[in-house]
């Protein structure tokens, strides 16, 4: 104790308040880190599980798996894999001088993260997440080196972290696959379809590309052979057009999904998707605000210290 209240004593004015202010900054950065993860624990602790269907709207938690929506896939863009949401980057290598010596550091050289949209399957349907802004618990980490900006090779190839000397650039990636249990926590909302055309629209549209190739109108509906659609066969065209129509709106209403869970509208509220499940995700939170408590005490204990022995 003696030694190290002398080495205290023998700091310059200098490096004493910045050994001092550096840990008060730290203990009430650490203070932040104990309400920001108590408050989601308990928020957690305190939201019902509810099921797509039966949902009320605004803040929910749901339990479900990850699926991709039709159209452009979502591919991460340094692996070259499909998967539903990512996070990327690249760092380089960079020398420099301190002290006469040369120093090596990684630099941010490229980074980004997906904002394409995918469907959390739950138990009694679908909705889409909007992942912009949320809190982000990945399933799959990679991390490799390799000596171009855009690596050439992936994690498991030439560029693993077993050959990093020489390398200069180190590439870090983080993604979401389909079929990945997903808890989210987030504004629930539905909304309402574009207006699609009346039944009796559709059905005119049907009947209008019909006409449009008469031959083909003839040779599939003029049953008597007489050149002619005449009443009969053209009721009995509307009828098939008819049952196509209805087996087209079922399948479009199987199809599509109408519920958004988005970044909340109150932003004292987290916005969660993670791979963990609820569980392991609040152990996780608790863990982390006891830690960042202990932190708190013992830096500001470290503070007080140092100010006390040198005053």
């Amino acid at each position: 104790m003696n030694d190290l209240a002398y080495a205290i004593q023998r700091l310059s004015n200098d490096e004493f308040w910045l050994y001092f202010i550096g840990a008060c900054l730290a203990a009430m950065a650490s203070l932040y880190f104990y309400f920001r993860f108590l408050w989601r624990y308990r928020i957690m602790q305190d939201t019902p599980t509810s099921l797509i269907r039966s949902a009320a709207q605004g803040y929910n938690e749901f339990e479900g798996s990850a699926k991709m929506l039709p159209g452009e896939p979502i591919i991460a863009p340094l692996t070259k894999l499909h998967c539903v949401w990512y996070q990327y980057k690249v760092e380089e290598k960079q020398s420099h001088y301190v002290r006469g010596r040369s120093r090596t550091s990684w630099h941010l050289y490229e980074s980004g993260v997906s904002d394409g949209v995918f469907a959390l399957q739950g138990r009694t349907g679908k909705a889409i997440v909007d992942p912009d802004d949320a809190e982000v618990v990945h399933s799959v980490s990679d991390s490799w080196y390799g000596s171009t900006p855009y690596p050439s090779a992936g994690p498991r190839g030439f560029s693993s972290r077993a050959f990093a000397i020489g390398r200069r650039y180190r590439y870090s990636e983080k993604r979401i696959h389909e079929g990945d249990g997903l808890y989210v926590l987030g504004d629930f909302k539905s909304f309402t379809e574009v207006e699609l055309p009346s039944e009796n629209e559709s059905l005119a549209a049907i009947l209008s590309s019909w006409k449009r190739d008469p031959q083909a109108l003839l040779n599939r509906f003029d049953e008597n052979r007489d050149g002619n659609i005449d009443s009969d066969e053209w009721e009995k065209a509307v009828l098939i057009a008819k049952s196509q129509l209805t087996e087209a709106s079922v399948k479009q209403t199987q199809a599509r999904i109408d519920n958004v869970i988005e970044k909340p509208s109150d932003s004292r509220k987290p916005f969660l998707i993670s791979t963990q499940d609820e569980a392991e995700l609040t152990r996780n939170f608790q863990y982390k605000s006891y830690a960042s408590l202990f932190l708190f005490f013992a830096l500001g204990a470290a503070a007080l210290c140092l100010f006390n022995v040198r005053f």
